[in-house]
């Protein structure tokens, strides 16, 4: 393995270089150290580094940076050698604005970088942390700039003279040539300065913006991040899954994503203790016979109730009183816009069977047909006698982490689980509520009952519904809710 590095400096750096060949873990490695008072561009320098480099995987990299990753250069080298990747960062974006501001939209951006100011350290989070995964961009920022010569085509636009925005017009470039940009996870590293937004910088900004005016915005869609190893349990305690068709409202739209939600069960649950009930109010009887069809034609363990009465609460109580006993040691509350996009199930019981003595309400993540994410746990909160409720990670791709996390809030309804005794004890869902906001109010009961809620970021869904409106009688429930139990009022 085999390694160049180039760097520019005002004044002889003699310990950054040595720095760099401490921590990248490679014998054969070329440090081109460029001295640069200021009189040439970024983009100058590195283009006599990529001319001179001896070796194809070239990094380029700030002065004031500490690798904190030891071997970070053997990382780099096997990413290139084990993907299609032309150029690789560190952080980057999904979405290249007009403005031509890549953290613009801190949404669509990607990666993490350590700052140090004054005595502080601090972690910048563009996105969730995803080790072993790179995520495709279209630009990356300049910090640390990892090439694959062989991989790449197009050079540093000298006619940029400064400091500024070269990284953005090199990575657009490439991009538009067809090189394959990311961000990579396994390389951390601190950055002993923060950016600044100067004059010199807005004028480089408006020299980046006559080049590129007619390539902008300049987007590249994002996946949903997903694991789909089927986590060991040590036991499979039994789970009533139950589905709230509402057959009358837009009846026939919800029959099609009544039959997805119960397809992906079947193709993706492979837990082997559980049952579904199918909660039917107000189907035809032709939508009726399709869903006794699927059940017929299929192996899934399901029952199909019919009620007359929708009520978000009101039905729910009803069927786990009348239809649930205690064989059921969970519940798992399922909108009929779920698909499942991988075992979502079974990584809840992981966690739950992890955490079962303490385990309030485990919620899962939610992604939206375009793929972007519908909600990765939710935030409720007074601020200004007012109700603020928030969808963590609305709109985004990878504003999210990985794993169980402890939960302010909790789960959504419409992928919930809880103990069936703990859904009793807390008096099942507040029934006060006319259609929105009652599994919220759930999950903050169970907080007060001293139980820890979880979001579980491996447990995946599509939601192909959209949450219910909140009405204004709903958000006012909470809201004295929330002001009566002062813990939550922040």
């Amino acid at each position: 393995m085999s390694l160049s590095i180039i760097y520019s400096t005002r004044t002889p750096n003699p310990e950054f270089s040595a720095h760099l060949r401490a921590t990248c873990g490679l014998t054969e490695v070329e440090i081109l150290s460029y001295l640069n008072p200021g009189q040439r561009s970024l983009s100058a320098v590195y283009n006599q580094g990529l001319i001179e480099a001896k070796y194809p995987i070239i990094v380029l990299v700030h002065d004031d940076v500490i690798f904190e990753t030891i071997d970070w250069g053997q990382l780099l080298i096997q990413s290139f050698q084990h993907t299609d990747f032309g150029i690789l960062g560190v952080a980057g974006t999904t979405e290249l604005p007009t403005s031509g501001q890549w953290w613009q939209n801190p949404l669509l951006t990607v990666g993490r970088v350590k700052h140090q100011t004054g005595d502080q350290v601090w972690t910048r989070y563009y996105s969730g942390v995803f080790p072993q995964n790179i995520i495709p961009v279209v630009s990356v920022d300049g910090i640390f700039i990892a090439v694959n010569k062989n991989k790449s085509s197009v050079e540093f636009n000298e006619q940029l003279t400064g400091f500024h925005f070269y990284d953005i017009d090199y990575s657009i470039n490439n991009h538009l040539a067809g090189v394959n940009l990311g961000v990579l996870f396994e390389i951390q590293l601190q950055h002993q300065s923060i950016g600044t937004l100067t004059s010199a910088w807005e004028h480089a900004r408006l020299q980046f913006l006559a080049y590129h005016q007619y390539n902008l915005p300049c987007t590249i869609p994002g996946k949903v991040m997903v694991d789909h190893t089927i986590p060991t349990l040590s036991r499979y305690p039994k789970v009533t899954v139950i589905i709230l068709n509402h057959g009358d409202h837009c009846a026939d739209r919800q029959l099609n994503l009544l039959l997805n939600c119960l397809n992906s069960f079947a193709e993706k649950c492979h837990y082997p203790n559980y049952n579904l009930i199918v909660v039917d109010t107000g189907s035809s009887v032709e939508q009726l016979a399709e869903i006794e069809a699927l059940i017929n034609q299929t192996n899934l363990p399901l029952t199909l109730v019919k009620l007359t009465e929708y009520h978000f609460s009101r039905t729910h109580n009803r069927v786990v009183s009348q239809y649930t006993n205690e064989a059921t040691e969970l519940l798992l509350f399922c909108s009929p816009g779920i698909e499942l996009i991988n075992d979502a199930l079974s990584q809840l019981i992981a966690v739950y069977l992890q955490h079962q003595s303490s385990c309030g309400i485990l919620g899962s993540r939610l992604h939206a047909a375009d793929n972007k994410i519908q909600q990765a746990g939710v935030t409720v909160q007074i601020k200004n006698q007012q109700l603020q409720f928030t969808l963590n990670g609305q709109g985004s791709y990878y504003q999210f982490m990985p794993g169980p996390t402890v939960a302010p809030i909790g789960g959504t309804a419409p992928f919930l689980l809880i103990a069936r005794s703990l859904f009793i004890s807390l008096g099942g869902f507040n029934e006060d509520y006319l259609e929105s906001l009652a599994d919220i109010e759930l999950n903050l009961n169970s907080l007060l009952q001293h139980h820890t809620n979880y979001w579980v970021g491996d447990a995946v869904c599509y939601h192909l519904l959209d949450y219910p409106q909140l009405l204004a009688e709903d958000g006012k429930r909470l809201q004295n809710y929330l002001v009566c139990n002062t813990c939550f009022n922040t």
